[in-house]
């Protein structure tokens, strides 16, 4: 019984369990969000909220894929403690940098599509919005960040206070009738800025010129092919919904985000996985090479795949009730939706695993193609499915895409692993 209790306190205090911690908080908080913006919005304002939440996604998906991505992975294949140091500290320039053109390039945007689509831009919006974007990128990278140096513990302290912050003002403004698309950003934008400003008080984040250029040149070799990866594959699900919103009306995306928000629970894994597999696949690479990093990262692909598969085969079953119960009788219907979520999800796992093989070989082209393919499938169905299945149309677009995404990905590696095989042969024949 002690043995298992020290190895209970030991796991307790790894790095594994910080992560899964960390990620039960943001996916369980990310969830009670999504419920009280619902209600409390009303299914088009919030379909409204959920066109600006989608291109702020947008934003951060490109700091994940230039900045964030290429920080964790590289962050990891540094030999000693300092050089992880300086690399961070010269990341952090970068993403200081890219995060005031972000900010004013999604503002931007975002107002113009509103315009366009006619759904109109919300009063008291533009301020509240942009503050959102700025501080929810940096806290975003911070949490990363933390990730990157080993300290998994303080995200989890920071994100208390930026996600589940979030829900507590989200409530009283929900009680005291205040709660608005501004005041949803308003929120978000607070409670990511105090988050951000504390974790950077006390690590004393700061970076020279010196410092950003030299991160700049090491991350770019990934960050150009995983930065244009990630937008297709945004194109692949988000802009299939912002097509589908403009097809169907704003009712049809706010009804494909809150779907999409059940499926929180699932996040914890998909995010603690992204948080912590890049690390584990770099360190088996540096002790066994190419083909340890690959065993590594298909049995924990499989042993993930089988897992989900049991789980959303039999929350299929119930997802009808479940929308029903959380959202109101007005979300039932969207039960199919729901369905082909858990289906596109099902198919990201193994896609993660290859994906992450690539980013620890450090190549990325692969990565890119794969995305072409995925954005090019996604894009060319969505338009006939929403005009023929409605919201359910938009899923089935991308989950299109996601099938075209894992066969191409799956073909790439076959090369490239019978392309090392061939080198391993070669090399033993020389030696004998």
């Amino acid at each position: 019984m002690e043995l298992r209790g020290l190895q209970l306190h030991k796991f307790a205090r790894g790095r594994s369990a910080q992560t899964i911690a960390d990620q039960i908080l943001v996916s369980a908080s990310n969830f009670l969000t999504g419920i009280i913006l619902v209600r409390g919005l009303g299914l088009e304002a919030f379909g409204k909220f959920t066109i600006a939440y989608v291109i702020l996604l947008l934003a951060n998906s490109v700091q994940l894929s230039f900045i964030s991505s290429p920080m964790i992975t590289l962050g990891s294949l540094c030999a000693t403690a300092d050089d992880r140091r300086e690399f961070v500290r010269g990341v952090f320039g970068v993403q200081v940098i890219f995060c005031a053109i972000a900010t004013m390039l999604t503002v931007g945007v975002t107002v113009v599509y509103m315009t366009i689509d006619r759904s109109g831009v919300p009063p008291h919006f533009v301020l509240p919005f942009a503050l959102a974007v700025c501080l929810y990128l940096l806290q975003d990278w911070l949490r990363r960040y933390f990730f990157t140096v080993g300290k998994a513990q303080d995200s989890l302290w920071n994100d208390a206070i930026s996600y589940g912050g979030q829900v507590i003002v989200l409530s009283l403004l929900w009680a005291t009738h205040w709660l608005t698309i501004g005041t949803a950003f308003w929120t978000i934008a607070l409670t990511s800025g105090i988050a951000f400003f504390i974790g950077a008080i006390l690590e004393r984040l700061r970076s020279t010129q010196i410092e950003t250029r030299h991160a700049w040149r090491r991350i770019r070799s990934l960050s150009i092919d995983l930065g244009i990866a990630n937008q297709l594959q945004w194109l692949v699900y988000q802009g299939a919904m912002l097509v589908g919103a403009s097809v169907a009306g704003p009712q049809a995306a706010g009804g494909v985000r809150a779907t999409q928000n059940v499926i929180g629970p699932v996040n914890i894994a998909f995010q603690a996985m992204e948080n912590i597999v890049p690390i584990r696949a770099a360190e088996e690479m540096r002790l066994g090479g190419l083909q340890r990093a690959a065993r590594f990262l298909f049995r924990f692909g499989a042993a993930g795949f089988v897992a989900l598969l049991v789980v959303f085969s039999a929350a299929s079953l119930l997802s009808g009730r479940f929308l029903s119960f959380f959202y109101g009788h007005q979300l039932r219907v969207y039960a199919g939706v729901l369905n082909l979520q858990m289906f596109y999800f099902l198919l990201a796992w193994p896609i993660r695993q290859l994906t992450f093989l690539f980013r620890t070989i450090e190549s990325t082209r692969p990565i890119l193609v794969s995305s072409v393919v995925a954005a090019l499938v996604s894009m060319s169905l969505v338009y006939p499915m929403v005009r023929g299945y409605g919201a359910l149309g938009i899923v089935m677009a991308a989950v299109g895409g996601q099938i075209g995404n894992l066969v191409y990905l799956a073909i790439a590696w076959m090369r490239v692993s019978a392309s090392s095989n061939t080198h391993i042969v070669d090399a033993a024949e020389i030696q004998s």
